[in-house]
């Protein structure tokens, strides 16, 4: 039976850059899958392109297929990615480029996948009804209305097939949800069609496993992080998927990680919310529904997976404009540090209390007393630890009320003995965006495939 093998060579922007050419050349894959998308990420590129039109794409993706195309076409392995981001037109542009620089253009066709972008388009929805309340919280759009500055539709794999078929052997696109970058390559090569649910949810799955790099092959193992062989090299993910949907997950050949059931499992469970209906904009995955175990040495077979038709809707990630924030670190290492900790911040918060200033109210951690789990921290014979970083955080939607709070913060050095700042200057102020989920009836959302 025919089988196909995608690698997972990326799985966030700021991975390892040296992994998916290290797939390609040992790991016998037909494709290479790269993540780049992250909620934030996507709000960062949309500040890059607001800066330079031809910007707000993640531009690591040239580096990488510089390393990688040669070998990639030798190969005969095709690549899939969504570094477009909010840009994905401009990114194909600047890839086609590459591949020019190398001497490449008769051997490689780059396809661009656009339209997820809706920031333009929000004043035509909500004239067709679309409420674009907040899918979580159930606050109305007026809350935000003007102030969202990315929103983005997380589009499946349909766009991928069609790019598949007119020849790619690049497809780039923006906010193409993570696991439906493998299953248009698998789509594309069973010929699976877009109702076939069981086979759907199977390359959801396949997908789902490769999309965060080697957090599969013990890289976030949380059960045996101390039991990962050579982490230093640890190994990047490759599933194997037939065409009845049966996957086996490996990594690269002669790599350091560790792929077992354990660690299958924990990136299977990995932002799924309800297991029995994992929504996707191809299909909705029952992921209580497969067997995972272990049959070979670092390869796990699953299989059985089932699945049942996507909603009618797409998940929107929206970001909009929320004031400004500022936040500073101060170690404290003397005898009575979280004393003096907590002295300094009675000082700072007294001090910038008495400016009067439109603030949001001023939040501490002291960092190693406890700040995540409460106070669990190893004694010192007084009882406490010796050394605290004292974390003040501050909100505002006035920057100048902000700046004037920064620069009063600088008078903790008028307070308690011990400390040193952890920072270079004074706190730098950095505009907040804040999270904005929805949801838009997917036939409004028009995507397009462009062939370059």
């Amino acid at each position: 039976m025919k089988r196909v093998r995608v690698g997972g060579g990326l799985g966030y922007w700021g991975d390892d850059t040296t992994a998916p050419g290290r797939l390609v050349r040992t790991g016998r894959i037909d494709y290479l899958v790269m993540d780049f998308l992250a909620e934030v990420t996507m709000s960062v590129l949309q500040k890059q392109r607001q800066r330079d039109p031809s910007k707000g794409y993640a531009s690591d993706v040239l580096d990488i297929l510089r390393d990688v195309l040669p070998d990639a076409v030798a190969n005969g392995t095709k690549i899939i990615c969504n570094a477009g981001g909010v840009n994905p037109l401009a990114c194909a542009q600047e890839i086609q480029r590459v591949a020019d620089a190398l001497d490449l253009r008769d051997q490689v066709k780059v396809v661009a996948v656009v339209g997820d972008d809706l920031l333009l388009r929000l004043d035509e929805l909500r004239s067709a009804g679309v409420p674009l309340s907040n899918s979580e919280t159930g606050e109305g759009y007026d809350v935000v209305a003007g102030r969202l500055s990315n929103a983005n539709a997380y589009i499946g794999a349909e766009p991928v097939v069609e790019a598949l078929q007119l020849g790619a052997t690049i497809v780039v696109g923006g906010r193409i949800a993570d696991p439906s970058l493998t299953l248009g390559a698998l789509r594309y090569e069973f010929g699976w069609q877009a109702d076939e649910w069981d086979r759907l949810a199977a390359g959801i799955v396949a997908g789902h496993l490769a999309e965060c790099g080697a957090h599969v092959t013990g890289g976030n193992h949380q059960a045996g992080w101390d039991q990962v062989p050579d982490m230093v090299n640890i190994g990047f993910p490759i599933v194997e998927v037939d065409a009845d949907g049966r996957i086996e997950l490996s990594k690269e050949p002669g790599s350091g990680g560790l792929v077992d059931e354990q660690t299958a499992i924990e990136q299977l469970l990995y932002e799924i919310g309800d297991p029995r209906t994992y929504l996707t904009p191809d299909v909705t995955v029952d992921f209580t529904s497969f067997t995972v175990r272990r049959v070979g040495p670092d390869l796990v077979e699953v299989d059985g997976v089932r699945g049942t038709p996507a909603p009618a809707t797409l998940k929107v990630s929206a970001a909009y404009t929320d004031g400004f924030s500022a936040s500073a670190l101060y170690l404290y290492s003397a005898p009575h540090a979280p004393a003096r900790a907590r002295k300094a911040f009675e000082v700072i918060s007294g001090r910038i209390d008495r400016l009067g200033l439109d603030l949001d109210p001023i939040h501490s951690d002291l960092i190693g007393l406890g700040a995540v789990h409460g106070r669990r921290t190893p004694a010192t014979s007084e009882g406490e630890p010796s050394e605290v970083v004292l974390r003040v955080a501050m909100r505002s939607q006035s920057r100048a009320d902000l700046q004037r709070a920064v620069t009063e913060m600088s008078t903790v050095f008028h307070g308690p003995p011990g400390k040193t700042n952890l920072q270079t200057g004074r706190a730098r102020i950095s505009q907040t965006l804040s999270y904005w989920p929805t949801l838009v009836p997917r036939e409004l959302v028009k995507v397009e495939v462009i062939a370059l």
